[in-house]
């Protein structure tokens, strides 16, 4: 197959630095780099998805700015989002979006200059996802249906075909297989392609794999041999473990093993200066260095998408358990199983993952319920799959039908607010008028300044008030003398 026919869509500014930053860039982060990352001509780059959305609110940024700014910066390349159908915040009446409300969410991407979006609901409702599809085509958009890969499905590669071609007749462009957890092997892709490949005819088949059991590259690279459409990647100082393969790394070992057309030299000096870039950007700010996770079965266990699995992983350390991962890894199955085995995926997998942490901690098992875990058994984003268990059941009880809002509802009660903030607001949780204003040029512009400048600025700005001010710690030293007294 050659490489001109498998397009790389570059994650980078979503799920990339969410993995392996946590979700750290800022908004003039990215404007710094993005020219840089779309010299690299991707197919396409991603600029949002619902965890930029609660990324940018929490930071206090409007992420329909960074967008717009983002797309003036990655002129000639197509930009990509991508649109969740349920919500993990757990307000009332926001946990399923409704269809008008999801098909603004559209609109406004749409005029932003979105070209494609990828709609992920995890428990695959057809009613749901076929109207939002159409609406994405009526709006000229590229119209992408995630398949999460389950890998107990019981009728396994035959369960994925149909509902891959389901997702096909019901209208989408492009079908995308979506591993979060990392658990696809080259041996079941091998069938598992074909297979999907029978059920989709026509419609092209991309794929969003993690590599967090470290062999996310190496089955990157017989998707590309067995023939895959599209292709998720990151630069390199976002990609791996956590987060996707890397595109550098993929294109140059293609190269090596004579796979389709190679990459020119020239394409490979762009992706250089694009990872080189980042990496200054990680050094500049004390982010994560880039390394790949060594080969672990705990994933195939726990299941956890690869953000929440970074996430559990920090946290779990921070706690002083890093040597209980396998545990941490049991007992999310078991607490998976317990509340009717949903997906994990958002909105699903961090309360499992947490409420798994809460047990391994000390707290006695459903001592405490996280409340992502009470709406799992209540069922409030669909019916479960298995049985939830009894008792678990009984003690959370029935919850009373909360219709979704929708947006004629908003309207009516948010008079004043703008279709961008009811989307955000229901998509995040927060009432509109809490919502962070548009920022200006100057609060946009990157100081490119280190930890060490950083500290440096502060305390010269509060040397005046004292005789002496001195900082010492590793590799630091500081003494300033002021100006008072």
């Amino acid at each position: 197959m050659s490489k001109a026919a498998v397009r790389y869509t570059d994650v980078s500014l979503t799920d990339g630095q969410s993995a392996r930053w946590a979700g750290a860039m800022t908004t003039p982060m990215m404007l710094a780099v993005a020219a840089r990352l779309a010299a690299a001509r991707p197919a396409a780059i991603e600029v949002a998805s619902p965890a930029m959305l609660q990324q940018c609110v929490a930071r206090g940024e409007d992420p329909w700015q960074r967008i717009e700014l983002l797309r003036d910066r990655c002129s000639g390349v197509a930009l990509r989002a991508a649109v969740a159908m349920l919500t993990e915040h757990g307000r009332r009446g926001a946990d399923v979006l409704s269809t008008d409300l999801a098909t603004l969410w559209l609109r406004e991407l749409a005029e932003r200059g979105v070209a494609e979006v990828v709609l992920i609901d995890p428990l695959l409702n057809l009613e749901r996802i076929a109207p939002l599809l159409k609406a994405a085509k009526a709006l000229g958009l590229i119209a992408i249906a995630a398949l999460p890969f389950n890998q107990e499905s019981p009728h396994g590669d035959v369960d994925l075909r149909d509902e891959a071609a389901a997702l096909a007749r019901a209208g989408a462009d492009r079908v995308m297989l979506r591993d979060e957890a990392g658990l696809l092997t080259a041996d079941r892709l091998a069938t598992l392609l074909p297979a999907l490949r029978t059920g989709l005819r026509d419609t092209p088949l991309d794929l969003h794999l993690r590599c967090q059991t470290a062999l996310g590259p190496l089955v990157a690279l017989e998707a590309v041999r067995i023939g895959i459409d599209g292709l998720d990647t990151a630069f390199a100082p976002l990609a791996n473990g956590a987060s996707v393969p890397a595109l550098g790394t993929l294109l140059k070992s293609q190269r090596l093993l004579g796979l389709g057309m190679p990459a020119s030299e020239q394409e490979l000096h762009a992706i250089r200066e694009a990872d080189r870039l980042l990496a200054e950007l990680a050094d500049r700010h004390g982010f994560e260095p880039a390394h790949a996770w060594v080969f672990d079965l705990a994933p195939y266990v726990h299941q956890l998408p690869g953000d929440v699995a970074a996430e559990s992983k920090r946290r779990l350390a921070a706690s002083g358990l890093a040597h209980q991962l396998h545990a941490f890894a049991r007992e999310c199955a078991r607490i998976r199983s317990e509340v009717g085995a949903p997906p994990m995926l958002s909105p699903f997998a961090r309360p499992i993952a947490e409420q798994a942490l809460l047990h391994l901690q000390g707290t006695p098992r459903y001592a405490e319920l996280r409340p992502g875990v009470r709406r799992a058994l209540q069922q409030v984003h669909g019916a479960a799959s298995v049985a939830v268990d009894p008792r678990l059941a009984q003690r959370v009880g029935a919850l009373p039908d909360t219709p979704t809002r929708t947006l004629t509802a908003l309207k009516a009660q948010f008079p004043e607010a703008s279709d961008a903030a009811l989307v955000t607001a229901q998509a995040c949780g927060v009432a509109p008028s809490a919502l962070p204003p548009r920022a200006t040029a100057d609060a946009l512009r990157y100081e490119a300044t280190t930890p060490a400048g950083a500290l440096l600025a502060g305390l010269t700005a509060r040397a005046a008030r004292y005789a002496q001010l001195g900082v010492q710690g590793p590799g630091v030293s500081i003494q300033l003398q002021g100006t008072e007294g």
